[in-house]
């Protein structure tokens, strides 16, 4: 026989955990409790391990001052884009590193490499910083060496060597496919223009030159147009390899796919510009506004005498329009965040959808994990720091 002092022993402590339990089980394990919280995704956040953080010294901030790019129509924070080589020039380079702007116009890039924290400082400002799409392991980094002067340089990480540096405007990007960078200078002369190069990663770059814009089925160049090297301004003159001087207003936008393929609207025309032996030559140009589908293909919208306006469809590196039916949704406003599926479906960094219904991808329910999860950290931080918000 059991001893009744067991039994009424045994059922006190039963009595206590069973107190234990529906004490505990409401509260999530952040707050100390058992329960872990369901959350509606397919990961839950507290089962995400911390590989590394780095913590933010007073006065250092991801953010870039004064950056915009020619095709983005304003300055970061730009809405959109996730690592993708159409986005804006972002602070955060993927999700390996970030880039900072500090006190005495200095700045770094730092980058998770071979598990630590590797250091690419600089003694002046960055506008931009950007991994290469393919492999990962070109830097290139624009710094504003004073009020109009700025210079690009390509670095190769983890090593941080210099491949090449060179005076440039504030604008610098990697094309698409990874094998080339533009660079992009403002000229004061004449009004309303843009002095643009492709130089390659690897190799030397090409022969100086300038567009002719001598096609014979295409538009002359405006009236007054530089035609030849020797016609540009001596910042112009200095920028090297194969360069294209064309019409820029506060609406153009360009797009660099390949190497040897870019393609610019504004002012209600468009045109395609391809890199050849001698320099930059149109392949195409007319009238409408370019809306690209990154990574597929490049739309158009041109106007029509009716009330919706007709559009187009084509690849990246030729001219080859097709009509887009009347019934296909609208396309949705023009963001790098998108990035295209197909012709008939997209999705945004944001998780906005557009196109058919048979999206392949799952609905995304990790934002509204994030946002209540975090929520009281946000407002901390944002109080403390203005940079944070």
């Amino acid at each position: 026989m059991i001893p009744k002092r067991y039994l009424i022993a045994t059922l006190f402590i039963a009595a206590m955990l069973v107190i234990l339990a529906v004490v505990q089980a409401p509260k999530s394990a952040r707050e100390g409790g058992a329960f872990t919280t369901a959350a509606p995704t397919t990961l839950v956040l507290e089962s995400f391990e911390t590989i590394a953080e780095f913590r933010l010294q007073d006065g250092w901030a991801p953010r870039f001052q004064g950056a915009l790019d020619p095709d983005q129509p304003e300055p970061w924070p730009f809405s959109g884009g996730f690592g993708a080589p159409w986005e804006p020039a972002s602070p955060y380079l993927a999700d390996q590193g970030l880039a900072l702007n500090g006190p005495g116009g200095r700045s770094e890039v730092v980058l998770w490499r071979g598990l630590e924290w590797r250091h690419y400082r600089f003694d002046a400002p960055m506008c931009s910083a950007r991994l290469d799409p393919g492999k990962g392991n070109r830097l290139l980094v624009t710094l504003m060496l004073g009020p109009s002067r700025f210079e690009t340089r390509l670095l190769e990480v983890p090593e941080g060597r210099v491949l090449w540096a060179c005076d440039s405007g504030p604008w610098s990007r990697f094309s698409w496919d990874g094998k080339a960078v533009f660079l992009g200078l403002k000229a004061p002369t004449p009004e309303g223009s843009i002095l643009i190069t492709a130089l390659p990663i690897d190799g030397y770059p090409p022969a100086s030159s300038l567009a002719p814009w001598d096609e014979a089925d295409l538009p002359p160049a405006p009236k007054g147009w530089p035609l030849k090297a020797d016609q540009l301004w001596d910042d112009g003159e200095d920028l090297p390899g194969a360069r294209v001087l064309v019409p820029w207003t506060d609406d153009s936008r360009m797009w660099f796919p390949r190497h040897d393929r870019l393609w610019i609207s504004g002012g209600g025309n468009w045109s395609l510009w391809a890199l050849q032996v001698d320099g930059w030559h149109r392949l195409g140009a007319g009238v409408g506004i370019l809306d690209a589908h990154p990574p597929c293909s490049m739309g158009r919208i041109s106007p029509s005498p009716g009330e919706s306006a007709e559009r187009f469809l084509s690849s990246l590196q030729d001219v080859d329009w097709h009509s887009v039916p009347v019934d296909v949704a609208a396309w949705p406003a023009f963001d790098p965040a998108w990035t295209w599926l197909s012709d008939q479906a997209a999705t945004s960094a944001w998780d906005t959808r557009w196109g058919r219904s048979g999206d392949p991808l799952p609905p995304e329910r990790q934002r509204e994990v994030l946002t209540k999860s975090f929520n009281p950290e946000w407002r901390v931080s944002s109080g403390l720091r203005d940079s944070v918000r």
